[in-house]
């Protein structure tokens, strides 16, 4: 189905290949999970089969790649397209239409099929999706796993033979990716599909595939049995920075106390029963602080709706309090207004009927750059962040606005640069670099300016585990020093960890609003891996309320 054969690519203007001397197999009906760092050429080695690379993408290849008996450096993008099927990371990339009717229908126009086959396709790829309340929708108008489920719909609808997807549950909330997976997982015993994923968050995904490959560096470091490469790398995915499921961490860390555990676990029905014997002896109680210190209201909202122009009320009578140095989660199913929220807290959107203050100011009364002094807004597309030529401006542009001195741009612009990681880019364009490279920039960019409410809409989408870690970690120091941080995600594993608070949404209301471990202990699909694995453990006397993967050390002996 898919040969690789001494794979080698070099973008225009760079000097390091993005993919090393690559050779694969990929068989008829595989379930490939693709994983690594940031900037390991995933998304490169995906373009390479349907033919975006080189037809699209300028650059010096060298090798093979066939794929059906096609070799797609010399078939073009539109003879691949009905074998190959691609849903970019950001699906706004590959949506092109004004409503979703005629977005699903675009590729099959392109490609003259007949009208009734148009409109059997149409019907199936809404159904299978579940969007079918979003035909007459504008694109526009959509939340971005709405976008993310349309962009998948059309891919669908060409009927490809290998559907590959690049991070797709990325901007889905748990629910959301849940179905999805499912979905992707019908299609490929059902329908026979070759799938190649590409994912960091492991957690979601590893009892799906068959194999998994990891890249880093542009070259092919594990490929195998997904049970197999969780056992035997789990260092050296660890150092690479792949994002491991806290069950199996949990695991090794209990081996690495001595104690012995047969197997690694891939789902939560087998932890529990590799795990039953270690938490039998469990005792104690589960310690924890909230995280948050004493300060006054930062921002507060009275009674807030927001309807927007289209007559959609996102937001429907929301009244709450952040406080100075919190760290506040905001989650909550996508379209159930999270991100319509937050805008208001910057004057981004202005309220329909209610009230909203930041430190004091009305924000009515105020204006959007006055504002950007207190407040720094990290949007979830990074696209919406780049425009400079290169990394460097884009970091030096905010504070420029900002009015800081030359010395002032020079000293923070190295500071975040170092901070993400992000020296060896500082002269290159942004909008040429990986998902997750651009989420670093735009984070830089805004935490630049040190804001004292900072607000961050989805950051950690498209980012391995370790940078996600360092990225949380520096959010914590910043609250300790008395800043206020906003986090909207849908990484529930993420809000365990850091989160002191966390907001639930629902239909434009909020229907929680407490300590992360009472909104978060047996809440189902917004539970952690590790408080749905020792829920099962309770009958032993640990506590129901345990969300990571210290907490479930400390009760142990």
């Amino acid at each position: 189905m898919i040969r690789i054969e001494n794979l080698t690519f070099y973008y225009n203007g760079v000097t390091q290949p993005v993919l090393k001397e690559i050779n694969l197999e990929v068989n008829s009906g595989e379930f490939v999970l693709v994983t690594g760092p940031s900037g390991g050429g995933k998304s490169s080695l995906c373009r390479c089969l349907n033919g975006l690379i080189p037809h699209f993408y300028g650059g010096k290849i060298a090798g093979r790649v066939e794929v059906g008996g096609l070799d797609t450096f010399k078939h073009s993008t539109k003879e691949l397209a009905t074998r190959v099927g691609m849903v970019f990371q950001d699906p706004e990339n590959q949506l092109v239409c004004l409503d979703v009717e005629r977005e699903i229908a675009f590729g099959l126009e392109n490609l003259a099929f007949p009208r009734e086959l148009i409109a059997k396709r149409l019907e199936e790829s809404l159904d299978t999706l579940g969007i079918s309340s979003l035909r007459y929708r504008q694109v526009h108008e959509l939340s971005g796993g709405e976008k993310q489920k349309v962009a998948i719909a059309s891919v669908l609808a060409l009927h490809p033979s290998i559907l590959i997807l690049d991070e797709p549950t990325s901007e889905l909330d748990p629910k959301g990716a849940e179905e999805l997976l499912s979905l992707v997982m019908r299609l490929n015993d059902e329908l026979g599909l070759t799938i190649i994923l590409i994912e960091h968050r492991l957690d979601r995904v590893l009892q799906y595939a068959d194999r998994l490959i990891v890249l880093n560096r542009g070259a092919i470091t594990a490929d195998g049995k997904v049970r197999d490469i969780m056992s035997s790398c789990y260092q050296e995915l660890l150092q690479m920075g792949v994002g491991v499921p806290p069950m199996i961490r949990l695991v090794q860390r209990l081996r690495d106390k001595g104690i012995s555990i047969e197997g690694t676990p891939l789902t939560v029905k087998e932890g529990r029963a590799m795990l039953d014997k270690a938490f039998h002896g469990a005792s104690g109680r589960l310690t924890h602080s909230s995280g948050s210190i004493d300060g006054k209201p930062l921002v507060e909202t009275k009674r807030l709706w927001y309807a927007y122009p289209i007559g959609l009320t996102a937001l429907k009578n929301v009244s709450l309090s952040i406080d100075e140095g919190e760290f506040v989660a905001i989650m909550g199913r996508n379209a159930s207004g999270k991100t319509t929220l937050v805008k208001h807290f910057n004057r981004l959107l202005i309220p329909t009927k209610g009230r909203v203050s930041v430190d004091g100011v009305d924000t009515r009364g105020a204006t959007i750059a006055k504002l950007a002094r207190k407040v720094g807004f990290v949007f979830q597309n990074p696209n919406d962040h780049l425009f400079a030529n290169t990394v460097d401006d884009e970091i030096t542009f905010t504070l420029k606005n900002l009015g800081f001195s030359s010395s002032e741009m020079e000293s923070r612009t190295n500071e975040v640069l170092a901070k993400f990681n992000l020296i060896k880019y500082r002269n290159h364009y942004p909008r040429s670099l990986s998902g997750g490279e651009k989420q670093r920039v735009a984070l830089a960019s805004v935490l630049a300016g040190q804001p004292k409410i900072l607000i961050l809409d989805e950051p950690t989408r498209g980012m391995e585990y370790r940078l996600k870690s360092e990225l949380m970690s520096f959010l914590d120091e910043y609250r300790q020093q008395g800043n206020t941080v906003i986090l909207v995600s849908h990484d529930v594993e993420i809000v365990a960890e850091y989160a002191s608070r966390v907001i639930l949404l629902s239909e434009g209301k909020v229907v929680v609003d407490g300590e992360k471990h009472e909104v978060l202990s047996r809440a189902l699909l917004f539970s952690p891996q590790i408080n749905r694995l020792t829920q099962a453990f309770e009958r032993y006397g640990v506590p129901n309320n345990i969300l990571t993967v210290d907490e479930a050390l400390d009760v142990l002996p």
